[in-house]
C-alpha cells in the first residue's frame, strides 16, 4: 500500500507502508563429490525437529529463506544429494537470530 502526502500540483512526500519482511541467506561450498543438488533444513529451536525447506534438491550453493519471523532464532544445515537420491551427513550448522520486528 502506498501512502502519499500531496498538495495540488506538488508531490511533497511518498513512502511505501508495509510490515518489515525479514529473510535469511545461507551459502556453502560445493561438494567435491558429484551431486545432483542440496537439501536445506531449518530448526526453530535448539532440539526441535528439522524442517526440509527445499522439497527437491537445489542445484546452487545459496538459499534464501523468506519465511522467517522477527524475534526468532533459527538453525540451518544442508545435505548433498547424489544421483541415487542418497543424502550426505548434515553439514555443520549456522544460527541466525532475526531482529524484531
Amino acid at each position: 500500500m502506498w501512502a502519499c502526502l500531496a498538495i495540488p500540483l506538488l508531490l511533497v512526500g511518498c513512502e511505501k507502508l508495509f510490515a518489515k519482511q525479514h529473510s535469511v541467506t545461507i551459502s556453502w561450498s560445493a561438494s567435491k563429490s558429484p551431486v545432483v543438488g542440496y537439501y536445506v533444513y531449518r530448526r526453530s529451536t535448539s532440539n526441535g525437529p528439522s524442517q526440509k525447506l527445499t522439497p527437491q534438491p537445489i542445484a546452487g550453493t545459496r538459499y534464501v529463506d523468506p519465511t522467517v519471523e522477527g524475534g526468532q532464532t533459527y538453525t540451518y544445515f544442508v545435505t548433498a544429494v547424489n544421483s541415487k537420491g542418497l543424502q550426505s551427513t548434515p553439514s555443520s550448522t549456522v544460527v541466525a537470530t532475526i531482529p524484531y520486528p
